[in-house]
């Protein structure tokens, strides 16, 4: 059983690795969607109902904000009706100061993937690995840190690809 949680955090890395290396607002959050529904299935096996009941929020929250962006719609509502849902859950599932954690990271990532601006999105984004890097080590979600850290380098990648990077004007 403990090979197949950890086979399923795999799962779970290889969509988050490749959600930032798209361009575009849509592919990345429906990518990041479902890796968090992977993960919150494995955060179940594990015991771990902060971070799998945030993760089932945010499949929602990324749904909405994938057909608000497409619309050309405000995002904002969702922000604030999802922020509050994501610190009522941490009250509700509080588990000792680690889960502080996921709850922290998923208040920035209710803002970054709200962004329209994917330069934003990313550099919102970028603490929120680092939280849950140290969150999945606390809980043993091997594939869970792991997948952080290799979505970490991906995010810096694609920081540098799409938003830092200076072409050449001929």
């Amino acid at each position: 059983m403990d090979i197949f949680i950890q086979a399923i955090g795999f799962l779970g890395l290889a969509l988050s690795i490749v959600a930032f290396q798209f361009k575009k607002h849509r592919p990345i959050v429906l990518c990041k969607m479902s890796s968090e529904l992977v993960f919150a299935i494995q955060y179940v096996l594990l015991g771990a109902w902060t971070a799998a009941v945030l993760d089932c929020i945010s499949v929602i929250r990324n749904l909405l904000y994938s057909h608000l962006v497409k619309k050309n719609r405000s995002t904002t509502p969702v922000i604030v009706v999802f922020g509050m849902f994501v610190v009522a859950t941490g009250v509700v599932t509080f588990d000792g100061w680690v889960s502080l954690l996921p709850i922290a990271s998923k208040l920035l990532t209710t803002v970054s993937y709200g962004m329209k601006k994917e330069r934003w999105l990313r550099i919102i984004t970028l603490p929120s690995c680092i939280f849950w890097i140290i969150y999945n080590l606390f809980v043993n979600s091997i594939g869970g840190a792991l997948t952080d850290t290799m979505t970490l380098v991906s995010l810096l990648i694609a920081m540098y690809k799409f938003d830092f990077k200076k072409t050449d004007a001929a």
